[in-house]
């Protein structure tokens, strides 16, 4: 019986081992702890990146994509944002107040110099201890010291795109919610965005007769003095706003002639009078160091940026121009040309040139329910305007 017993406590010991072992070898297989865990992605530089999770803590280099960080983010924008650049404030200043508005301590975010201009110090930015760093491919092709410095130090950079304006941003939040833990949210706002500019693009394909010309400008400097116009860049590719003309049924005149840094450069008046162009299109928002621009954004008023806009026709020979003679004058918001709103920029200018086939079209009720549904910010202010007064 002795002898029974110790077999059976033996063979019920080995079986405790083994049932130990396999708790052990269940709970690795359902992953590490959180702090341990890790993914790997695929970014829009086609890079493999190797990223712990969850990420807590974002160096955002571009701050202008806080339009794509917040869309995935929601509410948890402020709290996972340690640093960003200054290119919000001072190219996009409504956004900016707008975001401060809704989560005041971003007034204290750390601000990072210019990567472009290698005013990025690395041991600043390490000093915060970041999770993740999420730069736009542009920013690697004129890579830094700062940049290279960074990437030795081994911290996770992720690099979204916004050179194809209908597709690039959709593919950069989709990116973001599988890096962030947001894949769900993601999906369902690039779906969303997706399916507006899918309406536009199938519907335009019925459409016969000329092809309007359209002259697009960045009201940056007001009417002035010339602002850039959008051709293609050093590579021959366009972007920006380029890339929503090229994809929408027009001809923007300064193809194949202006070309730049980002495909921007400013056109001679003698061309563009020569063009005679059907529409023109100024971009508009808030820069802080221009005050004469056409001011687009949250805190705009529609009153002045109608005022604003107008002041455009009184440039030299622009009264000879069929398109100010027939009111075909037009502002819009100067970052729908490469962010995830570029839905509206489509919508938009697609009913100004057709506004038979396209009149049905709502793209300031769409950008107010993309709010509604996606930002955790309100929509407020003036984002299109045109002549008349709209």
């Amino acid at each position: 019986m002795s002898s029974q017993i110790s077999r059976l406590l033996a063979v019920l010991l080995v079986a405790c081992c083994f049932s130990a072992f396999g708790c052990t070898s269940e709970k690795q297989s359902r992953g590490t702890p959180a702090s341990e865990a890790s993914i790997v992605v695929t970014d829009l530089a086609g890079r493999e990146v190797t990223i712990a999770q969850p990420v807590r803590r974002i160096v955002l280099m571009r701050s202008l994509c806080i339009y794509e960080l917040a869309t995935v983010l929601g509410d948890e924008t402020a709290e996972r944002l340690v640093a960003w650049d200054s290119s919000l404030k001072t190219g996009d200043r409504d956004t900016y107040d707008k975001f401060v508005e809704r989560f005041p301590e971003l007034k204290e975010t750390k601000v990072l110099g210019d990567v472009l201009k290698d005013a990025v110090s690395a041991e600043s930015v390490l000093a915060l201890k970041p999770d993740l760093i999420i730069m736009n491919t542009y920013m690697q092709q004129r890579k830094s010291n700062g940049l290279q410095r960074l990437e030795d130090a081994g911290v996770p950079i992720l690099y979204l795109k916004f050179d194809d304006p209908f597709q690039d941003p959709q593919k950069s939040i989709r990116l973001l919610g599988k890096v962030l833990g947001k894949e769900e949210r993601a999906k369902e706002a690039a779906d969303w965005v997706d399916a507006q500019l899918a309406e536009v693009l199938q519907r335009q394909e019925s459409i016969q007769g000329a092809v309007p010309t359209v002259y697009i400008e960045a009201g940056t400097h007001g009417s002035g003095q010339y602002g850039n116009t959008f051709g293609s860049n050093e590579e021959g590719r366009v972007a920006n706003w380029a890339g929503v003309m090229a994809q929408l049924r027009c001809k923007n005149i300064a193809a194949g002639v202006v070309s730049g840094l980002y495909g921007m450069g400013v056109i001679r008046p003698e061309y563009l009078f020569t063009q005679d162009p059907d529409a023109v299109v100024i971009t508009g928002a808030s820069w802080s160091a221009f005050p004469d621009s056409l001011r687009l954004g949250y805190f705009a008023e529609q009153q002045t940026a109608s005022r604003t806009l107008r002041s455009f026709t009184e440039r030299t020979g622009w009264k000879n121009l069929k398109a100010i003679q027939n009111e075909k004058l037009y502002g819009i918001h100067a970052r729908f040309g490469s962010h995830i709103t570029s839905f509206a920029a489509a919508q938009q200018i697609s009913k100004w040139l057709y506004p038979n086939e396209f009149g049905d079209l709502r793209p300031g009720d769409n950008l107010r329910i993309f709010h509604e549904k996606f930002l955790p910010v309100q929509f407020s202010g003036t984002w299109m305007v045109g002549l008349p007064n709209e």
